[in-house]
């Protein structure tokens, strides 16, 4: 429920008109309304010749207050009926292309900080799980896995089958890497090499438990010359975490959760944490498929969402079929 509404309004920071100028319609409406309304007011000529109460005394009230009269149901008509032509709208058109060749990048770190146990059963499994369930999740979209620790390596390039990044993904570990260590800097060449194969700004995902100095300057670097939308995901426990009753011991190395929020920041890029059920993942597909919006392609023209409201407009046009409803200029 709260994953719904924090994706609805992300969608609706985008919201504005399409044709903003049809609201000087309305305004246009509602002073002919009025312009016929005083000109109708038999009683006009008199207030100026007596006083309200005596003209009050004078005079029998009918129901002239009464809403549903074809002039008011008019104003109340035009307020649809304007919103309609200055077309609200607040996501673009999906474009096919734009879906089918916006790349996902994976690259998980599997350190040796990674085989740690203060999220059980180990960090690594735990984001090997979190992969699994945004490749569920994302169905056949192109997706490429590298993983890293003192050096990086393609594990497989983009593809469209989940199955097989499934079957790679469980054989990873430290003990297939050359060399050790944490670099995550090191994906930075790969990662342009399969961005660049793609016509469209992807994503790059990096999963794991910590950074550098050196990680930092290089990833700014990187992300100020490329499109590409950087994720942080990061697995473990913090060190206030850690200080918390019945946790892990104290030699595990904590989650540099101040490393990755300046990974994050320099680069433009957005931090999810590990959490215990599948709402981290759900916002990490959320970032995932708004990255076409957030680079702001022009390409895509607006959806006019403002169709809908023409049904409104015809069931208020059905009280003009009652009888005796009558409406003269």
């Amino acid at each position: 429920m709260i994953d719904n509404i924090s994706q609805f309004f992300a969608s609706m920071q985008h919201f504005h008109f399409l044709r903003p100028y049809w609201l000087l319609a309305f305004i246009i409406i509602v002073y002919i309304i009025r312009a016929f309304s005083l000109r109708d007011d038999n009683l006009a000529q008199w207030r100026s010749l007596m006083s309200a109460e005596i003209l009050s005394s004078l005079t029998v009230n009918g129901n002239n207050n009464n809403w549903l009269s074809p002039q008011k149901m008019s104003i109340i008509l035009a307020i649809p009926l304007c919103i309609v032509l200055m077309g609200p709208t607040w996501q673009q058109q999906p474009s096919p292309f734009s879906e089918n060749n916006a790349a996902l990048i994976i690259a998980l770190d599997v350190s040796q900080t990674m085989e740690q146990g203060d999220v059980q059963p180990s960090r690594l499994l735990r984001a090997k799980q979190k992969i699994i369930e945004l490749l569920e999740l994302r169905g056949d979209s192109k997706t490429a896995l590298v993983a890293f620790a003192g050096s990086a390596h393609i594990v497989m390039p983009i593809t469209n089958d989940r199955e097989m990044i499934r079957h790679f993904l469980d054989a990873l570990d430290e003990k297939v890497m050359p060399v050790s260590g944490k670099l995550p800097e090191t994906i930075l060449p790969l990662v342009d090499k399969l961005l660049a194969t793609t016509s469209v700004p992807g994503t790059v995902l990096l999963v794991g438990d910590g950074a550098t100095s050196n990680t930092v300057s290089a990833f700014q670097d990187f992300f100020d010359k490329k499109s590409a939308q950087l994720l942080i995901w990061g697995i473990g426990k913090s060190a206030q975490s850690a200080q918390e009753p019945d946790t892990i011991s104290t030699d595990i190395i904590p989650l540099q959760l101040e490393q990755l929020k300046a990974l994050t920041n320099e680069s433009n890029g957005r931090l999810i944490l590990m959490s215990n059920d599948d709402s981290d993942v759900k916002r990490v597909n959320n970032y995932i498929k708004h990255n076409l919006v957030i680079v702001d392609d022009n390409s895509r023209p607006w959806h006019d969402s403002g169709y809908p409201m023409v049904f409104v407009v015809a069931g208020i046009f059905l009280f003009w079929f009652r009888k005796g409803w009558t409406l003269q200029w």
